[in-house]
């Protein structure tokens, strides 16, 4: 943990497993967390290690992550913090006035002064430079005009009325910009019109003018006929990069597909493409329940390093009842509580 400075996710995951032992009295290694917590950070990193001093100290361990930022701020001073740490503290202590103890606490430690202080000028600069929320005729509008494309929590509240009017639109729609921003949404939602829509625009040759034919492909996966599904086994079987095609087997899998998923994941080795398997074959085989997502999902949670994507295949395994006992052992051990409380 002390040399580890490249990779992020490898460093919570020594911070987790480090905590296991914090927990069970070891003081060495406790010293350890509290040691590493924002030495020479990983860019844009910053906040690792700081939840499990929070877990092993509660208050206590707030004051001193916010005594170590504020350490860290005043040798970089263009440093900027907000108060996420803060406000998740406070939502899983709320017997604990959390402000309130930190300012208390400011008043004799200038480095939690500086650290709160820092918080207030981030906010005040973020309010600067919040502008008005554009007023929009409709959801039409609102699509084609947004700068980026809507928003993700916008996109994903849309009534049926609206959804209707999108896929009308793209019906319609003839210019290829507005088609790419419109086929974005069939990314959330089922296109309620005829899929063979949204399959032609597939079928279409790619462009780095725009993205029509990956959006399209992301709306198949909602989508079930058999010339879709043929679309994909074609695809999948001969094109260089068969991920991005999968998912469209989460509404169009038959039994004897694992067969064809496992191939792809024992041939995969990059640890972002390991980590996109697991993401689809997690998806594929929520919608398709059967005791063949065992040697799949087996290979990818061999290869991965991603707990979140460990616990979804974990839950799946169980849910289909064919987790191995040496996946059952080793969850005992894993550095995600949700994930060793699975074993119960």
């Amino acid at each position: 943990m002390e040399t580890e400075q490249d990779n992020t996710w490898n460093l919570t995951h020594l911070f987790a497993l480090a905590k296991l032992y914090a927990q069970r009295n070891d003081t060495e290694i406790k010293q350890a967390i509290y040691d590493r917590f924002l030495k020479n950070p990983i860019e844009g990193s910053d906040w690792v290690g700081a939840y499990e001093i929070l877990e092993l100290d509660g208050l206590n361990g707030l004051f001193y992550v916010a005594e170590k930022f504020g350490k860290y701020i005043e040798q970089n001073p263009d440093d900027s913090q907000d108060d996420w740490i803060i406000k998740r503290f406070q939502e899983e202590n709320k017997k604990i006035k959390v402000s309130e103890e930190l300012k208390k606490k400011a008043e004799t430690n200038k480095f939690i002064h500086i650290y709160l202080e820092n918080i207030k000028r981030t906010k005040a600069s973020q309010e600067n430079q919040r502008t008005k929320p554009k007023k929009y005729k409709d959801i039409i509008d609102e699509i084609l005009n947004s700068k980026p494309f809507i928003s993700f929590r916008r996109k994903s509240n849309l009534t049926d009325k609206e959804i209707n009017q999108v896929a009308k639109q793209l019906i319609d729609e003839t210019d290829k910009s507005c088609i790419e921003k419109l086929l974005d949404i069939f990314d959330f939602y089922k296109f309620p019109h005829d899929s063979q829509i949204i399959l032609d625009f597939a079928k279409q040759k790619r462009t780095s003018k725009n993205r029509i034919v990956e959006n399209a492909i992301d709306a198949l996966k909602h989508l079930t006929s058999k010339e879709i599904r043929n679309f994909a086994m074609d695809k999948i079987q001969t094109v260089k990069n068969p991920i991005d095609y999968l998912e469209i087997l989460v509404s169009n899998y038959k039994s004897g597909d694992f067969q064809l998923l496992s191939e792809i994941a024992k041939k995969t080795k990059s640890e972002h493409k390991i980590e996109r398997l697991a993401g689809i074959y997690t998806n594929i085989f929520k919608a398709n329940n059967t005791k063949d997502c065992k040697e799949p999902l087996e290979i990818l949670y061999n290869k991965l390093n991603c707990a979140i994507h460990r616990k979804g295949i974990v839950k799946i395994l169980m849910a289909n009842k064919v987790i191995s006992d040496k996946i059952r052992q080793e969850i005992k051990f894993d550095c995600d509580l949700e994930t060793r409380k699975l074993v119960q």
